[in-house]
């Protein structure tokens, strides 16, 4: 993703605006999808992580620095098997209890549900800077690019062009992230800018 910062005027010729289109929904995570989620979440490429049982018919939890995730007994045991015939982790099992370790193939699933989980910033001040994503996306990826779309407005991004939406708070970090999951990186760009011609109807629409 190409990052740039933008003059004063330069928007202004740049941006008219064009309606916004429907949302695009996202599939949501079933139950068990988000306890598998969890289950990744916890672990990192290549690290064994030992599943510790609290009590023979209590609950597994994985630790993971400061953190402890906890799940229901049978609920773990399930989830864990799936995840192991899929590919994602490998368990191993030791005198003291199980030991996982996230492959390789279980990347792409973590990455998948931290964007689930991911939020823009919203700090208490705003530095009256307007942070523009902008793309354009070839038609034979226009799955990856509708993807795109929806999950920028999920996020809260306002759409002022159909490839372009606008944030008032640095979220470059959290975009990239965006565009690396759905391999379209090198077709955006994100830019700050301190005027645009429609300043007035951001401001309301953020509530700034």
């Amino acid at each position: 993703m190409t990052f740039v910062t933008l003059t004063v005027n330069f928007l202004t010729t740049l941006l008219n605006r064009t309606g916004n289109n429907p949302l695009e929904r996202q599939r949501r995570p079933t139950v068990r999808s988000r306890i598998a989620d969890h289950i990744v979440t916890a672990m990192m490429v290549g690290v064994l992580v030992p599943a510790i049982l609290t009590s023979p018919f209590g609950l597994y939890y994985l630790a993971r620095g400061g953190i402890r995730y906890y799940f229901r007994r049978n609920d773990f045991h399930r989830e864990i098997k799936r995840l192991q015939q899929s590919g994602y982790v490998a368990l191993t099992k030791t005198p003291q209890g199980w030991m996982i370790r996230l492959l390789k193939k279980g990347e792409h699933r973590l990455q998948t549900a931290n964007l689930r989980t991911l939020e823009l910033p919203r700090p208490a001040r705003w530095d009256k800077k307007w942070r523009l994503f902008i793309f354009d996306i070839p038609e034979k990826v226009r799955v990856s690019r509708d993807l795109l779309r929806g999950k920028l407005k999920e996020l809260g991004l306002y759409n002022i062009q159909r490839s372009v939406f606008v944030y008032p708070y640095d979220c470059r970090e959290e975009l990239e992230m965006v565009t690396e999951h759905y391999g379209v990186t090198k077709f955006a760009t994100y830019a700050e800018t301190n005027f645009i011609d429609i300043d007035r109807e951001l401001r309301n629409h953020f509530d700034l």
